[in-house]
C-alpha cells in the first residue's frame, strides 16, 4: 500500500485549487493585509505557492517530501515561474530570514500526530516571525458523524476526469478516539486499470477548544478565528477552523 504523498498526481487531482478559487483569494487577502515575505509550511506540490509567486509577493515554500517538491518544481516550470523551495521539516527548520506571514494550508497541520510535533512546529514558527508577524493555520472542524463511520464501509469521495479516463475514488476510515488520529485509505481505479490501487494517510483531529489552547500555551495570541474561507465567524457548524495569530 502506497502513501498518498508518494502519489503527487493523485494528490493534485483531488486537491488542486484554481487561481480564482475562494481558497487562493483568502490567502491573497491575508498577504495584502499582513505583507511579505511569506513562508508556506508543508507547501506540497506548490498549488498556492506557484499562484502567489506570480503576483508581486516574496514567498517561499517548505516541505520535507522530495516527491512533493519535485512536483512543485514541475508546476513552476509549466507556469514559467520562479519559486524558492526549501527541503525541511515543518517541525524543525532554521532559515536565515524572518517573515511577515507564515501559513499552513490544506489541513497540513493535521499530519502532525503528536502534541510534541505541534509544539516543535510552533516553536520553529516563533523563531521565524517578524515582530507583529502573523501565523495562519487552517484545519478541519472535526465531524463526529464522518469520523464515526464504520471502518469496513466504503464511501464515494468523487469521480475525477483525467487524460487517461475518469478516476473513481472511494475511501474507508478508522478513527482512533484515544489518539484522535483518523486512519484513511483511498481506493482508486479507472477503466484502464486491471487492479484497484490504494493509498493511505493519517490526519490528527484538533477539536476547537483544544486548538485554541495549543496556540495560547505555545506563545501565540489569536486575533481571529474563521469558520471558512469567506472569513465567516467560527461556529460549531463551520467546516473549517482558520486561525490568525501573532506572538503573544
Amino acid at each position: 500500500m502506497n502513501d498518498l504523498y508518494d502519489e503527487s498526481w493523485l494528490y493534485d487531482l483531488i486537491h488542486d485549487k484554481p487561481a480564482d478559487s475562494r481558497e487562493v483569494a483568502f490567502y491573497e487577502r491575508q498577504i495584502s493585509r499582513f505583507g511579505s515575505p511569506v513562508l508556506e509550511l508543508a507547501c506540497g506540490t506548490g498549488n498556492y505557492l506557484v499562484i502567489l509567486s506570480q503576483t508581486d509577493v516574496e514567498i517561499s515554500g517548505l516541505d520535507n517530501s522530495d516527491e512533493m517538491l519535485h512536483a512543485a518544481e514541475r508546476r513552476a516550470e509549466r507556469q514559467h515561474t520562479e519559486t524558492n523551495l526549501i527541503n525541511a521539516d515543518m517541525r524543525s527548520f532554521e532559515l536565515d530570514q524572518k517573515f511577515a506571514l507564515i501559513f499552513v494550508a490544506g489541513n497540513s497541520l493535521q499530519h502532525l500526530l503528536k502534541k510534541e510535533d505541534v509544539e516543535a512546529c510552533f516553536a520553529s514558527v516563533r523563531r521565524h516571525l517578524k515582530p507583529g508577524g502573523k501565523f495562519i493555520v487552517e484545519v478541519f472542524n472535526p465531524s463526529l458523524e464522518l469520523l464515526n463511520r464504520h471502518p469496513q464501509e466504503r464511501f464515494l469521495v468523487g469521480e475525477y476526469e483525467t487524460e487517461n479516463g475518469a478516476v473513481v475514488l472511494t475511501e474507508n476510515v478508522r478513527y482512533d478516539v484515544a489518539t484522535q488520529i483518523n486512519f484513511i485509505d483511498w481506493h482508486y481505479q479507472n477503466q484502464f486499470m486491471n487492479d484497484e490501487q490504494t493509498v493511505s494517510f493519517t490526519m490528527r483531529q484538533f477539536f476547537p477548544q483544544e486548538l485554541d489552547a495549543l496556540f495560547e500555551y505555545n506563545g501565540f495570541r489569536i486575533h481571529a478565528k474563521y469558520g471558512d474561507f469567506d472569513e465567516s465567524v467560527f461556529s460549531g457548524e463551520s467546516p473549517k477552523q482558520i486561525i490568525v495569530a501573532s506572538l503573544a
